[in-house]
């Protein structure tokens, strides 16, 4: 997560050439319920998610972690059977990558539902401990399970798995990604956007922060319905400044309903709460600082979302 006022620049272009989704169709499966997708998330593979991209020790931009963080990614979604898009992008002199995996909708391909999580982190000591696993192996995590869980599942909307690069030195690939989006008039109906979903400091009574703005409040008020429906306490904050900076804003600065669920909105806005948030880009963001059953609760909240946005048939 990249703290409040940064402004961001894209450069280069994604390729036009459309890529094709793997997944087969699924016109033989009886319609799914989204909160039931959204109950196949794995606590214990979103434990193993966490845990793998931790162990690049960083995937702080440009080092060598970072770069085996994107093939180990790009493995993952292969294995579930997508074919996965490197989206390299410059900002001054150094170059990243993003990573885009589609499943196309079998009744409205052209309109499209994004899931997208930054893979890169940082820390005090960012070239050689970065561990990132609130900020952002946990919303990277959720993202693989949602990719996971959909795969099978035939919607009536297309649904475009994002991996943003360079989120720290900027929300870099994010402004590159919403770039090309309204350059090339994709139909992006709206974008979750989870940055650090990991972080419970209150355990089981925590409540999971919803982060929107105007255009995107019927987004949040989506996903709030949602969380209500399987018992989730949730915050909605419809606040275009709150984590300015973060991904979710460059998509909302291009026209794009975006929201993005998060832990300790508070906290990261100086807001007078009593939140606080330690282990925030320190070589501290470890695994063991997670609280891993409620972030399975707000993990499935997000696929439940999704599923619904893109309407399984």
């Amino acid at each position: 997560m990249l703290f409040l006022l940064l402004s961001c620049t894209g450069a280069n272009d994604i390729s036009e050439t459309p890529v094709d989704s793997p997944v087969d169709s699924a016109s033989s499966l009886p319609a799914a319920d989204p909160i039931e997708l959204g109950l196949e998330v794995s606590q214990e593979n979103l434990t193993a998610h966490i845990a793998a991209l931790e162990g690049f020790g960083t995937r702080y931009t440009m080092t060598s972690g970072n770069a085996d963080a994107q093939l180990w990614l790009i493995q993952q979604l292969e294995d579930q059977g997508y074919l996965v898009e490197e989206d390299p992008f410059s900002f001054g002199q150094k170059d990243a990558v993003n990573l885009v995996a589609r499943k196309e909708g079998a009744v409205d391909p052209d309109a499209v539902w994004i899931l997208s999580a930054h893979y890169d982190s940082t820390s005090t000591d960012p070239e050689s401990s970065a561990p990132g696993a609130d900020d952002n192996a946990s919303g990277v995590a959720v993202l693989l399970e949602a990719a996971r869980i959909l795969k099978d599942v035939e919607t009536n909307d297309s649904v475009w798995f994002v991996l943003t690069g360079a989120e720290e030195q900027g929300s870099k690939g994010s402004a590159h990604m919403a770039d090309w989006l309204t350059s090339q008039g994709v139909q992006v109906q709206g974008v979750m956007a989870p940055d650090m979903v990991g972080y419970w400091p209150l355990g089981e009574d925590d409540a999971m922060d919803i982060l929107g703005d105007d255009e995107s409040e019927h987004l949040v008020q989506d996903m709030a319905a949602v969380a209500d429906a399987m018992g989730v306490a949730n915050k909605t904050w419809i606040f275009h400044y709150f984590c300015y900076g973060d991904d979710h804003t460059n998509f909302q600065e291009a026209g794009i309903p975006a929201i993005s669920p998060m832990d300790c909105v508070e906290a990261h806005n100086v807001y007078e709460s009593g939140e606080e948030t330690p282990h925030y880009h320190q070589t501290s963001d470890t695994l063991d600082t997670l609280h891993m059953p409620f972030t399975t609760k707000v993990g499935q909240v997000m696929v439940a979302t999704v599923a619904g946005w893109a309407e399984p048939i």
